[in-house]
């Protein structure tokens, strides 16, 4: 199993809002910037793995990003928007916490003229990340989306070095198609033990096209 070692406390949070949205084999760009890769064959699980939330709770409040809004609990602040909202690919990165550099991240990437689906950015976002980062027990499922064409959701767990600790992080994402005709990744991130903590499994069912 291979280390993923980072420079600085922000390393993890650009490669979430690039890398792991990327689609090629530089490991940067967002979904759907390079040539249409095949879907790898999928065993849909009995239940889904991801499912939409009627309501929050109600200490959560809702935080736009971008394209997509989520409901958080509380203490996640942003820390990165595009500087055009016009161009064609643009992320907003908000992180929540400070453990020796561990940090819980939300991530949303755009693009408005993907060429790919759903599945096949997913596939790539998970080789990139296996190849380049270490990821393992990669999970690639689709969902059936309010609001949105076609969606697929992306888990796996990675080894951080976080100081001179390695730490465990768990990423989820969704990849979905919406109405306008672009694609977005919306993912959540965190050390294992605060990803639970902070219910991110959760948050990410409350994703919804803005």
């Amino acid at each position: 199993m291979r280390i993923v070692r980072t420079g600085v406390a922000l390393a993890l949070l650009g490669a979430l809002g690039l890398t792991a949205c990327s689609s090629g084999a530089s490991g940067t760009g967002s979904p759907g910037t390079a040539a249409p890769v095949a879907d790898a064959v999928t065993t849909p699980a009995a239940q889904p793995t991801l499912a939409p939330v009627a309501q929050a709770p109600e200490e959560w409040r809702t935080l736009p990003l971008g394209p997509v809004v989520l409901d958080v609990p509380g203490g996640f602040e942003m820390v990165q928007e595009p500087g055009d909202d016009d161009a064609r690919t643009a992320s907003w990165v908000v992180r929540r916490g400070d453990q020796d550099g561990a940090r819980a991240a939300i991530s949303v990437a755009r693009d408005t003229d993907p060429t790919r689906t759903p599945a096949q950015s997913a596939q790539a976002a998970l080789r990139s990340e296996e190849s380049q980062r270490g990821a393992h027990d990669g999970e690639r499922t689709p969902l059936t989306w309010p609001g949105v064409q076609d969606a697929a959701h992306l888990s796996y767990l990675q080894d951080v070095l976080v100081g001179s600790r390695t730490v465990e992080h768990r990423a989820e994402w969704v990849y979905a198609d919406l109405p306008d005709g672009s694609q977005v990744a919306v993912g959540v991130v965190a050390p294992v033990e605060m990803f639970d903590e902070l219910d991110l499994h959760e948050v990410l069912e409350t994703w919804r096209p803005a």
